[in-house]
């Protein structure tokens, strides 16, 4: 009944249906797939072993040719051989014995090779023939080797005083095959200038060998293996010879497989030829049964379908049967496996949302009594193993050390903070935990971690603990660019411990980054009982320096000071203390005018000072008021400087005011300084302009002229006026009346 409440289309039984309908299809189209397939792949098997039926020939035949071509050129340097090419008519009698040694040459040559059945040199001077088991001459040697109806002595003779012959030649044989032809090594020795050979090294194959070969090779028996040359000539086959056979005729035949390879010492190519109804006998018997077994198929498994689907049905009904009924909407839109998929899925989410939740409340809980732990404000003592049941924490010894990580913010992905503190938080904790229990916390925006120390390992825990942050630090700063150094303080014994382990780790912590390490123990801070380092003398230079303003001198002596004092591991009180005293001997020199202006109070030197935390910084901060002082002292010196070109610009004016060409320029040029720096220093110095103090200077003088009774024209010209127009606007200018009515006035 419970299939009842889904429709058939949507039910499982109706796609177990299919599903089983399509199993039964398939071994119909596997059988169709193979059945069409039988064809290429019995081509397929044919080529790979005629392949390598002719690999192998090929191997042994060009093995044993390259043999023979190999003694061919050893006969062409062998000094018995070459003395006999060199023989002439006259000469022969008189070197028979040499002739004879030569013969028996050529037989001991012969019997190392049974590749071949014979060796002769033709000599050309002679026109005789030597072999390896007599000596004649050409014609006699013809008639008894090579004679035929169809190879006439004229051929035999040309061939052999041809310089252009083929490697192999298909000759005549007298001795040779019931076919009367074979295949023969052939050589041209010791060619003259003239263009003709002394001789022709000739050496027949042994047919009956390469025959036997073949023969053995042949891996079916109703298969033949043929050698052919470059002209598509049978020279060889495994077998009864065929009358006129060519390779044509094997190509054409299309009830054969032919597969084909070539030689790679000749021209020459390995044929193999089998009947393709050797193997088609077997994909025979493959269709035959492909067909038995459809058959079988689609009687069985008609029966067994429907077997089944009963049968699997059984326990999807028992388990709906104790599931929650459907809504009546969502009837016509699932099937029994979707709907124990959609509750077995609501429970398994209710029951992760509910460990989600409780691991969350969990850590925060944990977080919170860390924090607590750290800071030393639990209320109730109790041990380890009671803390460890309460907060389901594994620890496992009552020693305890704490480690604070310090993450720098100018990290290039510029990562959030909190996201930072999880990622190496993680990495951390997951290479410590092989060794020891560590867990994080966050203590006031800072990352620390309380590291429970295995009790198997008391005596090395702080090297393995090294090593896990060091492996972490690299891989943290390859993977996310992001750099961290680290505090710890020593072990401590029991929960009380932790926050004395909180104490040694701050203080680790703020000598860590006045000293711009990446890993400091508090057990490796050793405070040394130092004197104060900044004495009155050195005081005294670094006043002498700063007033003279010699920055670099002065960059110096305190860089040299700061590395002193941090060299001796003083207390962070002295080293405050003499970076603070430091400061104030800098800001001492300071000129009294420029305490007067809103400039240094804008700089702040002694809180941007106190509100350093590393070596870098402090340095950094005393190098900026160093600069500063300097500068405001070398202005001081300019300006008194500026003080007697003032004066030297003054007298200038006084003692060339009655020249033309007087002006800013003109007095820049004569004092070696810009223009714009002249009328800047003498404003400075006499609270005017270099141009009115001139153009004061010649009204003046106009003036004790005009009073004397002398022409404006005339004064004109002596006070440094080009015209009196000119000097008449200047002098109206300053004086308020034109120089005519002035001189009226004075006389």
């Amino acid at each position: 009944m419970l299939r009842n409440r889904f429709t058939f289309t949507r039910s499982i039984t109706h796609k177990w249906m299919i599903s089983y309908a399509v199993i039964l299809l398939i071994p119909l189209i596997v059988s169709a797939i193979v059945y069409l397939q039988t064809t290429q792949i019995v081509q397929y098997e044919i080529k790979r072993a005629s392949s390598a039926m002719l690999q192998q020939v090929k191997y042994i035949v060009d093995s044993e040719l390259g043999l023979t071509e190999k003694m061919g050129a050893q006969l062409t340097i062998q000094t018995d051989v070459r003395n006999y090419l060199e023989l002439d008519k006259q000469s022969e009698n008189a070197h028979a014995f040499d002739i004879y040694k030569t013969e028996q040459e050529l037989g001991k040559y012969k019997s190392t090779n049974d590749f071949i059945s014979g060796i002769y040199i033709y000599s050309t001077q002679l026109d005789k023939v030597l072999s390896n088991e007599t000596y004649a001459d050409s014609r006699l040697f013809y008639a008894m080797n090579h004679q035929s109806d169809t190879y006439t002595y004229s051929e035999w003779l040309s061939d052999m005083r041809s310089q252009s012959l083929r490697t192999y030649l298909w000759l005549p044989m007298r001795s040779s095959e019931p076919s009367g032809m074979n295949v023969a090594f052939i050589k041209p020795l010791l060619k003259k200038a003239g263009g003709l050979p002394y001789g022709t090294l000739v050496m027949p194959l042994n047919s009956s060998k390469i025959q036997h070969l073949l023969e053995n090779v042949d891996w079916v028996n109703k298969g033949k293996v043929y050698i052919v040359d470059e002209q598509n000539q049978v020279l060889f086959q495994n077998g009864s010879a065929e009358a006129s056979v060519t390779y044509a005729d094997l190509i054409a035949d299309t009830n054969n497989m032919v597969t084909t390879i070539e030689s790679d010492n000749t021209n020459w190519r390995y044929v193999s030829v089998f009947p393709s109804s050797v193997f088609w006998e077997r994909a025979s018997q493959l269709r035959t049964m492909n067909v038995i077994g459809l058959l079988v198929c689609f009687l069985i498994g008609g029966g067994v379908m429907t077997y089944f689907a009963r049968r699997n049905y059984v326990p999807i009904k028992q388990l709906l049967s104790i599931l929650p009924n459907f809504k009546p909407e969502r009837k016509a839109e699932m099937d029994e496996y979707a709907f124990i998929r959609q509750s077995v899925m609501t429970a398994i989410r209710e029951r992760d949302d509910m460990s989600s939740h409780q691991l969350k409340q969990l850590r925060v809980l944990q977080s919170y009594y860390l924090g607590k732990l750290l800071k030393g404000q639990t209320e109730q003592a109790m041990s380890v193993r009671e803390a460890a049941s309460i907060h389901r924490m594994d620890w496992l010894s009552e020693d305890f050390a704490v480690l604070l990580f310090y993450l720098d913010p100018g990290h290039e992905k510029g990562l959030p903070l909190n996201l930072s503190q999880f990622i190496v938080s993680n990495i951390v904790k997951d290479l410590v935990d092989r060794r020891h229990n560590v867990l994080f916390t966050d203590v006031d925006g800072m990352l620390a971690a309380i590291v429970n120390i295995h009790p198997e390992r008391n005596g090395s825990w702080k090297e393995e603990i090294e090593g896990a942050i060091s492996e972490a630090h690299e891989f943290i700063e390859q993977r996310y660019a992001l750099t961290f150094s680290v505090s710890g303080s020593e072990a401590n014994p029991s929960l009380e411990g932790i926050h004395q382990a909180f104490l040694q780790a701050l203080e680790a912590q703020e000598y860590r980054m006045m000293q711009e390490e990446k890993f400091v123990w508090y057990g490796d801070i050793k405070l040394e009982e130092a004197d104060y380092y900044y004495s009155m003398n050195e005081e005294l230079q670094l006043h002498n320096l700063i007033k003279s303003g010699n920055f670099e001198k002065a960059a110096e002596l305190v860089d040299g000071m700061i590395g002193s004092i941090f060299q001796q591991q003083a207390s962070i009180e002295m080293v405050k203390c003499f970076l603070i005293d430091l400061a104030s001997t800098m800001i001492k020199m300071v000129p009294q005018e420029a305490r007067r202006t809103s400039f240094w109070e804008e700089q702040r030197p002694v809180k941007r000072l106190l509100a350093c935390t590393t070596r870098a910084e402090f340095r950094q901060e005393l190098m900026e008021i160093l600069a500063i002082v300097c500068e405001l002292v070398n202005e001081k010196l300019a300006l008194a400087s500026n003080t007697r070109i003032g004066e030297q610009v003054a007298a200038y004016v006084a003692e060339h005011y009655a020249d033309v060409n007087l002006s800013v320029s003109m007095i820049g040029a004569h004092f070696g300084i810009t223009p714009q720096y002249v009328s800047k220093v003498f404003k400075e110095h006499n609270g005017e302009g270099l141009h009115e103090y001139i153009s004061q200077t010649r009204i003046r003088q106009a003036k004790q002229l005009l009073g004397g009774g002398a022409q404006i024209d005339e004064t004109a010209l002596a006070v440094g006026f080009a015209s009196s127009s000119a000097f008449i606007r200047v002098f109206k200018k300053y004086e308020g009346i034109t120089p005519g009515k002035y001189k009226t006035i004075q006389l």
